[in-house]
């Protein structure tokens, strides 16, 4: 069954365009990458990490999300899926330490403060976003 997200992935890619410099810039996605998804996905996406044996479900393949999306890469889900607007049953709670709460923190202190601050906060959060999506979206095979 092909699952086709057209409104979302249409202001995915808005977001992406919007800050070309931050999506292109493969060593912030690269670092996220290896900071926050390496340890279960494995460094090269394979779902190969040093922790995927442990876990009770082996991490699937992120080189593969393209081919099992009909062709096509899907940036919005693959934003919802590491922020924690989409649920994985993998990766567990969104308080999940693992990766859960360090993007969901940083907007919850962008909401909160209610200053210039929080609004640069929330800016870099999804520079981070972007720059990992883009990066996830170059490991496919």
């Amino acid at each position: 069954m092909r699952k086709i997200v057209l409104p979302a992935a249409a202001a995915a890619l808005a977001v992406l365009a919007a800050t070309p410099a931050a999506a292109a810039d493969d060593s912030l996605g690269k670092r996220e990458f290896e900071t926050r998804c390496a340890m279960c996905h494995g460094v090269t996406g394979k779902g190969d990490g040093w922790l995927a044996d442990y876990l009770m479900k082996r991490p699937p393949a992120l080189t593969q999300l393209k081919k099992n999306n009909g062709g096509v890469f899907p940036l919005a889900d693959v934003i919802d899926i590491i922020d924690g607007r989409k649920a994985v049953k993998v990766h567990g709670p969104r308080e999940m330490p693992v990766w859960g709460t360090v993007y969901q923190e940083e907007r919850k202190m962008a909401n909160e403060a209610g200053t210039e601050a929080p609004a640069d906060t929330l800016r870099m959060t999804r520079s981070k976003l972007r720059a990992l999506a883009y990066y996830i979206s170059r490991l496919q095979e």
